[in-house]
């Protein structure tokens, strides 16, 4: 006992130390440590139990427990850390019985070394595996970590380069000349040439002395430990640690193996990085994903990214699978049979399929190829996924525009079919009638149907086609809602299904005119400033309504509202009589007739002018207040955008305004101007706003009522009568604006006119014009502008009577 180098000792069933060891009693008169005394007939389990840590109640338990027979051994590991040192130790007690009397032996075997050990493995293993330190990062505290250990004073990781030697990363002292990125030749360090050549590790305490052969006399390396660094299966260099001066105690094995661990990790993270590097430039020079599969289906290699093919998250997933595994089983089987037959037929095959991956729907051609290769099985090919996505998408597109263009052609020529039935139409009846029948035999679309503005929420229908009955309210909301929305914004709305405008309902009130799912156009009757009404338009089943179809539909609804008020114009012209109503809002919310309450006053509208912005400039006559007073009152109105003085005061003639609103809601003369009235006056005063319009002899004086009424409520048909229309004729026009004219202004004017003055590029200058009449140039623009304003002003019924001034 006494000759073993480790502390022993044997307790009584008590724990009283009967025995110890030379070495136990050395260790406690070196330490002073209660843990392990060196007194004979000490109880060893008293001094354990007042020890401050909480080994020593652990080790008091667990001998207990062998004492009293509950378990056969008990090993226990722990610090006992010296001011000089930090030491571990495992404790082994096993139980005997000698005549009848029950004993324990302890002993405490130092396991320092051991520790150290794992302390090293465990702080290399730290290393290794830090995702925030880079590769360079991470040898250069594996070099300092492996010279503190092995205690060497370099440590470097070198590259073979033929006979050149390049040290890539380097722990030297910071006199040492040697850095990353030096050079030398191989044959100058003859240890490392020979760990290149034998592939093997080699360590050498002395190289002096036990290893003259592979003395250097430039480096000076006298102690060397190190191992070869390979990188797919060929030596790369080395990863090595020496001093310059004979180490003291020989390297152990364990040192031999920890810088072989080392080697082994640099030479498959240098491998990694160039397979890495290889399919980062196979991904760049041949994007589609490639792989090696054999006859039954199985993925044995992956030579480019797979992630735009499968949804698996790196190659290791992928390797080992089959196609069946990781594809749906019907674009498998369609795999494999490909496969197959290029085995069979020892040639190429192709195959298209599509996949639903991470980014969406993609289609892909399968290029096969059998493959003869000793690293694989002799059934196998090379299967190149290309992604032909793009290629289906145009052609799809190229389809697209071709049926487009067709049925461009196909309502181009029915758009002119139409045109010309229009021409011979005396009424808006047969009008909208004809429109509604060329639409549906022509099959392309299933149903049609027009109509005018009923309230502010319903249409009212007038004609339709490709529909057994139709009324109003067999109309849904949805329908009745996309109708009105198309003549509020003038433009065409369209839906691709008309279910997604209607709600379905158990009564059936929200369920579209047609069943079918089908795309709808809602194109407005509109000639930019008067729009008369809508065109429903059903596409035949399974087709869309396309951006190029819709602008033909708005052209043809340009076309529709023009035949109305062509025909609106010449019932106007050929009757002679006209319907004259009036109309009263008593306390209405427009903003004039606020204003008018407020500040005591009236507003006479003159004429509102549409902007391309979509709102309109009021031009209003004011009476009874101060100008700049209403003015103000105006501006700060939140709906105005602007409001400015066009004509101050005159005798007999009220300022007139120019007023801007930037918020145009519904109103009732946009109502009259649907139903193609013209509005005659519309005035606003103490509140109130009265509007008179003239309307067709034949118009359905309730629907226009009941339209207003939604607009604006509370609105009161006041009177109605019939007005004689007297005839003017073109004479008639152009005799007025003679009247207009002075002698010196129609001589202006005329020869203006015969010049080319009006032309683009002009015939004549001004100053040709005025030499020619013989006047000043200013003469001749102020004669031409009292011209312009005489004829202007007749074609807008502007003025009183005819106005001469020189």
């Amino acid at each position: 006992m006494d000759t073993l180098p480790l502390m022993f000792a044997i307790v009584d069933e008590s724990g009283v130390i009967l025995s110890t060891n030379e070495t136990w009693s050395e260790f406690g008169r070196a330490n002073g440590t209660e843990l392990t005394p060196n007194t004979l007939g000490v109880n060893y389990l008293d001094v354990a139990d007042m020890a401050d840590d909480v080994t020593g109640q652990q080790a008091a338990d667990g001998i207990r427990t062998v004492l009293a027979g509950d378990q056969s051994s008990f090993e226990l590991e722990y610090p006992c850390h010296t001011t000089s040192a930090k030491q571990w130790f495992r404790l082994c007690a096993a139980p005997f019985t000698i005549d009848g009397t029950r004993y324990a032996s302890i002993a405490h075997i130092d396991i320092t070394a051991r520790k150290q050990r794992e302390s090293v493995l465990e702080a290399a293993y730290d290393i290794c595996t830090d995702a925030n330190r880079t590769f360079t990062e991470q040898l250069d505290a594996l070099l300092e970590l492996g010279c503190e250990t092995l205690d060497t004073s370099f440590g470097t990781l070198s590259r073979v380069h033929g006979d050149e030697y390049v040290f890539e990363a380097v722990t030297a002292p910071a006199t040492a000349d040697l850095e990353a990125g030096s050079t030398t030749s191989i044959e100058d360090l003859p240890n490392c040439r020979h760990v290149v050549e034998h592939r093997e590790p080699l360590a050498i305490s002395d190289v002096a002395a036990d290893a003259p052969d592979l003395a250097d006399p430039e480096w000076g390396i006298a102690n060397y430990i190190g191992a070869p660094v390979v990188v797919d299966g060929a030596v790369y260099g080395t990863f090595c640690f020496y001093g310059l001066e004979p180490r003291e105690t020989v390297f152990t094995q364990w040192d031999l193996t920890f810088v072989r661990l080392l080697s082994d990790w640099a030479g498959y993270e240098l491998e990694r990085q160039r397979h890495t590097e290889q399919r980062s430039a196979l991904n760049t020079a041949l994007p589609d994903p490639s792989f090696i599969i054999d006859a039954e289906g199985r993925f044995l290699d992956c030579l480019t990214d797979p992630e735009t093919m499968v949804t698996v998250d790196d190659t290791d997933t992928l390797v080992g699978q089959t196609l069946h595994e990781c594809l749906p089983h019907k674009t498998a089987d369609s795999l494999l049979a490909t496969v197959r037959a290029a085995l069979r037929t020892g040639s190429f095959q192709s195959v298209e399929y599509t996949l639903q991956v991470p980014s969406g729907k993609r289609w892909f051609e399968a290029r096969v190829a059998p493959l003869e290769s000793r690293a694989y099985d002799l059934d196998t090919v090379i299967f190149v996924a290309r992604d032909i996505t793009a290629h289906k998408d145009r052609q799809a597109e190229l389809e697209r525009q071709r049926d487009e263009l067709e049925q461009t052609q196909r309502l181009n020529v029915l758009g002119r079919e139409i045109a010309k039935a229009l021409q011979d139409t005396q009424t808006r009846e047969e009008i909208e009638s004809a429109v509604c029948t060329h639409l549906t035999e022509s099959d392309l679309y299933q149903a049609v149907w027009a109509g005018s503005r009923g309230s502010a929420t319903r249409i009212t229908l007038s004609a339709a086609a490709g529909i057994d009955t139709a009324t109003p309210e067999q109309i849904s909301p949805g329908e009745h809602s996309l109708a009105i929305d198309a003549i509020d914004t003038g433009e065409v709305q369209v839906v691709e299904d008309i279910t997604d405008v209607s709600t379905p309902s158990d009564t059936g009130m929200d369920r579209p005119l047609l069943t079918d799912r089908c795309s709808v156009a809602a194109v407005p009757l509109t000639t930019g400033e008067t729009t008369y009404g809508v065109l429903m338009v059903y596409a035949s089943t399974e087709a869309t309504i396309g951006c190029r179809e819709s602008s033909i539909l708005a052209d043809l609804g340009r076309l529709i509202a023009l035949s109305i008020q062509r025909v609106h114009s010449q019932q106007s012209l050929l009757a002679a009589t006209t319907v004259e109503l009036e109309f009263l809002t008593p306390d209405s919310d427009d903003v004039f007739a606020g204003l008018s309450a407020m500040h005591d006053c009236s507003f006479t509208l003159e004429r509102r002018v549409p902007t391309s912005s979509g709102n309109c400039l009021h031009y209003v006559r004011i009476s009874g207040v101060d100008t700049d007073r209403v003015c103000q009152a105006l501006t700060e109105t939140p709906s105005v955008e602007s409001c400015t003085v066009v004509e101050t005061a005159a005798e007999n003639r009220a300022p007139l305004l120019e007023v801007a609103l930037d918020e145009i809601s519904a109103s009732p003369l946009d109502t009259l101007t649907d139903y193609g009235g013209v509005v005659r006056r519309a005035v606003a005063a103490d509140g109130d706003l009265r509007f008179t319009a003239e309307m067709a002899p034949d118009i359905n004086v309730r629907a226009v009522v009941e339209a207003i009424q939604e607009v604006a409520p509370g609105t009161e048909l006041r009177s109605k009568q019939y007005v004689d229309q007297p005839v003017s004729t073109a004479t008639d026009f152009q005799t007025r604006i003679r009247d207009r004219l002075t002698p010196k202004q129609a001589a202006a004017l005329k020869t203006a006119y015969a010049r080319g003055y009006y032309d683009w590029p002009r015939g004549s200058s001004a100053e040709e014009l005025a030499a020619t009449l013989d006047i000043s140039a200013p003469t001749l623009h102020y004669r031409l502008r009292k011209a312009h304003d005489a004829v202007i002003g007749a074609l807008f019924d502007s003025g009183t009577g005819p106005e001469k001034h020189d």
